[in-house]
């Protein structure tokens, strides 16, 4: 129930935050728009996040569309300790050029970490939350988020952040 409440409150902060009137004008022509690609972008790389997923990551952008998705999984076994995570993200761009984008995320993960079972009392995460993608050259980009995290089956809510590592290409 914990974990209901605080999605609701994080959504409800969402909504409430754009309705806030500033004293600042601001033409249409200074918003960054998302850019919607003509061809779906692909990308692989490195991922870290305890909500939704450690280690390789596979991304895809999806052609004329301000959507992606993402693929992350990890695996580590040494002697009969075994530790492996699998997770995925839906990211919505909010603003966006070629260089960089701001964007929503929902994610969710899975990590097991023991012997013969699952030691782990929180195995299950899924979180909301913001995300920034820059670009370092024209095929690779680095993305930074917050998500907010809840704990299944525990309901424990925290802000976690990630880092993403990507190559680009068609």
């Amino acid at each position: 129930m914990k974990i209901v409440r605080g999605i609701v409150f994080f959504v409800l902060i969402l909504l409430v935050v754009p309705v806030a009137n500033a004293q600042i004008n601001i033409s249409d022509s200074t918003i960054s728009k998302p850019k919607h690609f003509s061809e779906n972008i692909f990308g692989v790389g490195l991922h870290a996040s305890l909500t939704s997923g450690l280690g390789l990551s596979f991304r895809q952008r999806i052609a004329g569309t301000a959507v992606a998705y993402q693929i992350n999984g990890g695996i580590i076994k040494v002697g009969s300790f075994l530790y492996y995570d699998l997770g995925a993200e839906f990211q919505f761009d909010l603003s966006g050029s070629d260089n960089d984008r701001v964007y929503v995320i929902g994610g969710a993960g899975y990590y097991y970490k023991g012997d013969v079972s699952n030691e782990l009392k929180t195995p299950t995460r899924i979180g909301v939350g913001l995300g920034y993608e820059f670009s370092l050259t024209k095929q690779i980009g680095v993305s930074v988020g917050l998500l907010i995290a809840g704990f299944l089956p525990s309901g424990d809510i925290l802000p976690l952040p990630q880092i993403g590592l990507h190559y680009f290409f068609k």
